[in-house]
């Protein structure tokens, strides 16, 4: 039977919230802003923290290519049983534009990402690919340069992630999704100048 907010049954569910009314959202509450293009496709949080960023107190990796890569990658490390799991990957290769950041998919392969820009305040973009374990030992030994790591990449994917800090909650969705690398925009590959943008990118997907 559906429950009412405030009574004393939990629900999973909650209500759409613009954090510019003054309202503060509550677990459960998807975080929306006015204007924005960002459709609620949302990891919902709750009162506790949520299992995509469960055990990351090292902070080797930014928020949003975190979330980003825990929720695209394969292999959910957290929900396999203690004898099945793998060496868990948490890297960050190269410096300033060229930074790669790395997390384990599986034995075999790994997540890769770039952060592309923000829109400040609202919502930053970063691009993901997944690669094979070999390349990614390779990028950490220097045998491939991190403007490179997504050239034998595949799921290429731009993602955009609205992360709301107060309520542990974060929306994660798909802009675009690329078959390679060269067909990805220049600015938002390897190399390029963080992207301090004006308004959302348009989805299309």
């Amino acid at each position: 039977m559906a429950n009412e907010r405030g009574s004393d049954e939990s629900q999973d569910w909650g209500e759409a919230v613009d954090p510019s009314s003054g309202r503060v959202p509550g677990p459960g509450d998807i975080i929306v802003t006015s204007g924005s293009a960002t459709p609620m496709d949302p990891l919902v949080g709750r009162d506790i923290s949520s299992p995509l960023e469960e055990d990351e107190s090292e902070g080797t990796i930014p928020p949003c290519p975190l979330w980003a890569m825990k929720e695209t990658r394969h292999i959910q490390w957290h929900l396999l049983p203690v004898h099945e799991r793998h060496d868990r990957i948490r890297v960050s290769i190269g410096s300033g534009d060229d930074t790669i950041f790395a997390i384990d998919d599986g034995r075999n392969h790994v997540v890769v990402a770039r952060r592309v820009g923000a829109v400040v305040g609202e919502c930053e973009y970063c691009l993901l690919g997944r690669v094979a374990l070999a390349t990614f030992e390779d990028l950490k030994q220097n045998k491939i340069s991190p403007v490179k790591a997504f050239e034998a990449a595949k799921e290429i994917t731009l993602c955009g992630v609205a992360v709301a800090e107060d309520v542990r909650a974060s929306n994660i969705f798909d802009v675009a999704r690329y078959p390679g690398i060269d067909e990805v925009p220049s600015e938002y590959r390897p190399g390029a100048a963080y992207l301090n943008l004006s308004e959302d990118l348009e989805i299309t997907v």
